[in-house]
């Protein structure tokens, strides 16, 4: 698997116009959603059923059947995502932040496109881009700055900008447009599209997934920050 990954990587780096084919293959590869399944069920947040109500420890005493149900759904092109769990989490200034909880099958298929794509486009962000990125956090930028802020610089403002409600106002088609710049394999981008469509249950109701990406699922920002800088933003 980082055999594979290093050789998206190499690519995406050394060839920037290229546009990759043949990456829905991998979905179905047997090791590829092992380890996903493995990355996903190791996580303190697997122990939080979706709308399935399966939590970890059942997922885990049928394993083997649900990697090869999930190997076969991706296989025939069959695989359809269940919406998303709506819970809330406070935030410190005593608003609320919507999170949306995937079931496990679901995690570990996104977990299977996120490490197709993680190489791919890790490849095309600027080094001092630190937001949501492997192996980068809040203390790498502030390790940049730092040296700036003397008397022979005179550096003396840092500026800090937010936009409200970002993740629920994110735009399908033009988040799909983005990938397609880098992402020629239709196959992934319908899949990714109907991850995208997937809805929310809330209450027991069902709404549309018109804009807007989950937040807590392991395509969207604050899980990856969280997963590879052990906290939150």
């Amino acid at each position: 698997m980082a055999q594979k990954q290093q050789a998206l990587a190499t690519t995406a780096r050394d060839v920037p116009s290229h546009r990759f084919t043949n990456l829905y293959s991998l979905l179905h590869w047997d090791y590829w959603i092992r380890c996903a399944a493995e990355a996903v069920l190791a996580r303190p947040g697997s122990s939080t059923a979706g709308v399935d109500g399966q939590t970890r420890q059942a997922f885990r005493a049928r394993f083997e059947e649900h990697i090869a149900s999930l190997v076969a759904d991706l296989k025939r092109r069959t695989y359809q995502p269940t919406p998303v769990r709506r819970v809330y989490i406070p935030k410190p200034n005593g608003k609320r932040r919507p999170l949306g909880i995937a079931t496990l099958r679901d995690r570990i298929v996104q977990e299977a496109l996120r490490a197709i794509l993680d190489p791919i486009f890790e490849s095309d962000f600027r080094p001092h881009s630190y937001g949501f990125r492997k192996g980068r956090c809040t203390m790498d930028a502030i390790a940049v700055m730092m040296p700036l802020f003397n008397t022979s610089s005179k550096h003396y403002y840092v500026i800090e900008g937010d936009i409200k409600g970002y993740f629920d106002a994110v735009q399908h088609r033009k988040l799909v447009s983005l990938l397609k710049r880098r992402i020629a394999d239709k196959d992934l981008i319908a899949l990714i599209w109907r991850f995208l469509k997937a809805g929310v249950m809330e209450d027991g109701l069902f709404a549309r997934s018109e804009a807007g990406v989950p937040q807590g699922a392991g395509l969207t920002p604050p899980t990856t920050w969280q997963t590879y800088c052990g906290t939150s933003r």
